[in-house]
């Protein structure tokens, strides 16, 4: 029977494994007592040393939390790290969409964090709260595996697509998550831990209204472009309309020049994720410039500019766009 203990192995915490066989396959997952189901194992990398095989994390362990750990998918044992005390240090920077007013078919929140955090946190710490506190039950989408950003600082956090989406059995037997008419808050609270294992320095929180469905097609043809003047660093300035999805405005947009070739500048996203602004570095050179979109770009409902989240088949304005082509919208500088 395969020993484990915590160790060190090239100047890294590891989990050391006592004489396993050749080619042992090694596996360590977060135990969390309070979770339904079995966490997914943690992403890493297995090094011999001399008889024994060292486990190393990509992401380092967190003190405070346990560890199962398998070889050769049989129980070798749980580590639980001691939780030194540490001051709080990291807040929640904000919370998107930033509109105060909503769909109510919203599908996807974004939180996002001063410093990395650790995974496993998620479920316990993020909630939806009514107006009178009381958690909505079933709003959020139950998955394993959460949702970051390769820095670990921004979380997706999903409302549950089965109760959105008009026809599936969930949304036939609970409705929507979300009423119009209503308010509900996306609660943050100070249990959620940062990568060192220290708490949250406050809880956080950002309340909505909740409006009507949002069943459109994204369509760059209707947004309103305001050009820039070439031989100028003015900035190129795009109204949508409606909100976008935040995290898809960061890489969906790009800005090529006369030549095809990309032009290099500052992007920001405006009020509500309603618009959307690019100011070159280098002045506006002359010739046409194009606003190049990503099919993918989403609206906060989920519909894209392929494709509406949740059609009506008897709609047919509601069918796919041509599958894997970008959107462009030019201008001459």
């Amino acid at each position: 029977m395969a020993a484990v203990c915590w160790s060190r192995v090239r100047g890294e915490d590891c989990v050391r494994v006592t004489g396993p066989r050749v080619g042992a396959e090694v596996r360590v997952r977060p135990r969390l007592t309070d979770v339904v189901g079995e966490m997914p194992s943690m992403a890493g990398e297995v090094i011999r040393d001399g008889g024994d095989v060292c486990f190393v994390p990509r992401f380092g362990f967190v003190d405070g939390m346990s560890y199962a750990i398998t070889v050769d998918g049989v129980d070798a044992g749980v580590l639980s790290r001691p939780r030194p005390s540490r001051r709080a240090t990291t807040d929640v920077v904000e919370i998107r969409p930033s509109a105060r007013r909503v769909p109510r078919n919203l599908l996807r929140v974004y939180v996002r964090f001063s410093a990395p955090m650790s995974e496993g946190y998620a479920a316990r710490h993020v909630r939806l709260l009514d107006d009178t506190g009381g958690v909505l039950t079933g709003a959020l989408f139950p998955t394993e595996q959460e949702l970051w950003d390769g820095d670990r600082v921004r979380l997706t956090v999903l409302l549950d697509p089965a109760r959105i989406k008009r026809g599936l059995a969930p949304h036939r037997e609970a409705g929507y998550p979300l009423r119009p008419g209503e308010a509900f808050r996306v609660v943050v609270d100070e249990g959620f831990r940062d990568a060192g294992g220290a708490a949250l320095r406050a809880a956080a929180e950002r309340r909505y209204d909740v409006g009507d469905d949002e069943r459109r097609r994204v369509d760059p043809t209707a947004w309103a472009l305001h050009t820039p003047r070439r031989g100028t660093v003015a900035p190129l300035g795009v109204g949508f309309g409606r909100p976008l999805d935040h995290g898809l405005l960061a890489r969906c947009l790009t800005v090529t020049g006369p030549e095809g070739q990309g032009v290099d500048g500052r992007a920001e996203t405006g009020p509500e994720e309603r618009s959307w602004r690019f100011t070159p570095r280098s002045p506006w050179a002359p010739g046409v410039h194009r606003l190049v979109v990503d099919p993918v770009l989403e609206d906060v409902a989920g519909n894209s500019v392929r494709r509406v989240i949740d059609r009506d088949l008897t709609r047919v304005e509601d069918d796919p766009a041509e599958p894997g082509r970008d959107v462009s919208l030019s201008w001459p500088a």
